[in-house]
C-alpha cells in the first residue's frame, strides 16, 4: 500500500467521522474513526512510505492536530447533551412542586366556560389618561373592546363579563387580551398583563417546562411571578 493510498483512506475516514459527529445517532457508524484506528492508519502510513519520499513532518503534525480537534469536539458534544438532559430533568422536577398550587404568571389568556371566566391583572408603569383592552378569540378576531378611562400607575384586576361588542354572550373557549395605555401627552404607557390559576399538570416542551392550569391554559414556568399554596 502506497503512502498516497493510506493517506487517502485516512482522509475519507476522517471525513466520515466528522459527518457522524455533526449528526448525533444512537449507534456508531461502521466507518467512525476511533483513536486506535487513527494510530493504526498513521503507523501503516509510516511503514509503507516511500523511502525516497518520506512522510513530511508537517503533514504528520497536521493529521495529529486534526484528529485531536475532532475528538475534542466529539467529547464536547457528548458533554453538552448530558448537561442538557440534566437541566431538563431538574426543571421538570422543579415543575412538580407547582402542582396543586395557585400561581400568577406573565400572560394574556382568558378562558370562558359558561359563567366561569378566568380573571387577569395588569400593571401600568405610569399614570395613564386612557386604557383600552381588546379581547380576541382564538382566530385573532376582535370580540370586544373595553375602555377603562384614566388610571394611576399601579396594578389592577380585570374581569371580563363574557360579552361581545354587541352585548351578546360570547362562545365558550380561550380568548386573548391586548392592552394599550396613553398618558396625557398621548405617549404610550408600558402595561404588562398577568394571569393566575391553579396548576394541575406540566408539559416538557422545546420552550422549557410549561405549567397547565385547571382551566386548560398554560404558562411557562419561567414566567411565574408568584406562588401560593
Amino acid at each position: 500500500m502506497s503512502t498516497t493510498e493510506v493517506t487517502s483512506y485516512y482522509t475519507s475516514l476522517l471525513a466520515s467521522s466528522s459527518s457522524s459527529t455533526a449528526t448525533v445517532t444512537d449507534s456508531s457508524s461502521a466507518t467512525d474513526l476511533s483513536a486506535e484506528d487513527f494510530l493504526t492508519l498513521l503507523l501503516a502510513e509510516i511503514e509503507h512510505q516511500d523511502p525516497t519520499e518520506p512522510l513530511d513532518n508537517a503533514e504528520m503534525v497536521s493529521q495529529l492536530t486534526g484528529y485531536s480537534q475532532l475528538e475534542e469536539l466529539t467529547n464536547i458534544s457528548d458533554q453538552m447533551e448530558s448537561i442538557a438532559d440534566a437541566v431538563s430533568s431538574s426543571s421538570a422536577a422543579s415543575g412538580l412542586d407547582y402542582i396543586g398550587k395557585s400561581v400568577e404568571a406573565e400572560g394574556s389568556s382568558l378562558v370562558k366556560s359558561e359563567d366561569d371566566i378566568s380573571s387577569m391583572s395588569f400593571t401600568l408603569a405610569g399614570d395613564a389618561a386612557s386604557v383600552t383592552i381588546n379581547i380576541y378569540d382564538a382566530d385573532g378576531n376582535i370580540v370586544n373592546t373595553v375602555s377603562l378611562g384614566g388610571l394611576d400607575e399601579g396594578s389592577y384586576a380585570f374581569d371580563w363579563d363574557g360579552t361581545d361588542a354587541d352585548g351578546n354572550t360570547a362562545d365558550d373557549g380561550t380568548y386573548y387580551v391586548a392592552m394599550s395605555a396613553l398618558d396625557s401627552d398621548g405617549d404610550s404607557v408600558s402595561v404588562t398583563t398577568t394571569t393566575s390559576g391553579t396548576v394541575t399538570g406540566l408539559q416538557i416542551t422545546s420552550d422549557g417546562v410549561v405549567l397547565v392550569l385547571e382551566d386548560g391554559r398554560t404558562v411557562n414556568m419561567e414566567d411565574v411571578t408568584s406562588v401560593t399554596s
